[in-house]
């Protein structure tokens, strides 16, 4: 997205966006060198699961393989986006295996599996090795054809009220982040994205962020907030509103007993990355001369982006999920790469997300090069249980070390100092 043209009392945020530059952890030999290791041990271990006819192998559970297109898609993006040439062997593989299993499932599609598929056509022209070209990719006839076909899907699947689901029963934050993302990736590869879609979406998240939220400090210069006394800090601050996977809770089945019963869903670190995401991918999609997104509304925009991030700084714990503790760990840690970089920050806060999430990553890594599911996992019996694997994960902790999602400078709201 072209830059607008901001006010003034905006230069500071450059310390925000670009961080400290002295004694930087990142960019110590050592470290670089530990999580270029560990990059290379998971995609090494997710290689060895890839089977003779390209394939890697989908969840398992009672009803039978589930996302089996999804798994391979989100495997396979893995391996490119951590460092595999796209004309290996092994990669070459994966996209046969790829056609193969879309045309078993096509009639059968998911919102996630869908997402993870057009993100996976986007790493395959714009690979890691690649980010910094300027010239839009040459996509063959095939794979164009199978993008604006699933872009197609997931256009005729957005609900009436702007979000997704899987597709079927109701909607939900995820989906929607998922849905974002594949747009966004069809959009990187030049195919045409209904605007409607796009702004629907966008007024739907809005709407769904919290109404308020504690004030926090809009903290716009790390290093110089370490510096200086609590008498000298700005006292300028930000409301934290976060978004959780429901608005108002939904009536499932999932559980132990099996028996019908309603789930309200709290305000969460993964569900508030997924907000920060989609707004910022939207806003990216619709660019600066779409008659939606004027100056107002784009101010709007950028004010709960920006609150998203505050809420994140307010609960932040990478230890686990914020808020839903014991729930999608690694989920949450993805998101919050992902979070970050369509907001074009280093810090969120006084914390450095990068370093910090690469050593908790680092940690949990187990000697063959996965990162385990059962890392503060649940009691057995919680819903979400069933869907954890050490593969997903491992793509999750790869995708973030990689520092996978393209990057989008997203200016802070005007606040033009005190308590705001």
């Amino acid at each position: 997205m072209a830059s607008r043209t901001l006010p003034a009392c905006l230069c500071l945020a450059a310390s925000l966006l670009a961080g400290p530059a002295a004694d930087d952890p990142k960019e110590d030999p050592a470290f670089k060198e530990e999580v270029n290791g560990a990059i290379a041990k998971g995609v090494a271990w997710l290689l060895a699961r890839q089977d003779s006819t390209g394939k890697f192998p989908g969840f398992e559970d009672s009803r039978g393989e589930v996302y089996p297109l999804g798994m391979h898609a989100l495997c396979t993006l893995t391996v490119i986006k951590g460092g595999h040439p796209v004309d290996s062997d092994e990669v070459r593989k994966a996209f046969r295996g790829l056609a193969s299993l879309y045309g078993t499932h096509r009639n059968a599609l998911k919102t996630y599996e869908v997402g993870s598929v057009l993100m996976l056509l986007d790493a395959k022209y714009n690979p890691p090795e690649e980010r910094k070209r300027r010239k839009k990719p040459k996509v063959s006839e095939d794979d164009r054809k199978l993008a604006e076909e699933l872009v197609k899907w997931l256009q005729i699947k957005q609900r009436p009220d702007g979000m997704w689901r899987y597709p079927e029963g109701g909607e939900d934050l995820s989906n929607t982040q998922y849905a974002a993302l594949g747009l966004w990736a069809a959009h990187r590869m030049d195919v045409d994205i209904n605007k409607g879609v796009v702004r629907r979406m966008m007024e739907a998240v809005l709407e769904r962020q919290a109404e308020t939220g504690a004030k926090v400090p809009l903290i716009l210069d790390p290093a110089a907030w370490k510096r200086a006394g609590a008498e000298r800090r700005s006292t300028t601050s930000i409301e934290a509103r976060g978004w959780r996977y429901v608005r108002e809770g939904e009536v499932t089945r999932d559980g132990p007993d099996g028996k019908e019963h309603r789930v309200e869903y709290p305000y969460s670190g993964s569900m508030t990355a997924a907000g920060v995401a989609v707004l910022g991918i939207g806003r990216d999609i619709l660019g600066d001369k779409d008659s939606w997104l004027t100056p107002a509304r784009d101010r709007e925009v950028r004010k709960a982006i920006w609150e998203g991030l505050a809420w994140l700084q307010a609960n932040w714990d990478l230890n686990d999920n914020p808020g839903q503790r014991g729930n999608w760990p690694f989920y949450w840690i993805y998101g919050l790469e992902r979070a970050a970089r369509v907001s074009g920050v280093e810090y969120v806060g006084l914390h450095d997300w990068y370093h910090e999430g690469a050593l908790r990553l680092l940690a949990d890594q187990r000697p063959d090069g996965s990162w385990p599911k059962n890392q503060r996992m649940r009691p057995p019996g919680d819903q979400n249980v069933r869907w954890w694997s050490d593969q997903v994960d491992t793509c999750f902790a790869v995708l973030f070390l990689t520092k996978s999602t393209p990057e989008i400078r997203t200016p802070p709201p005007v606040i033009t100092g005190g308590s705001d």
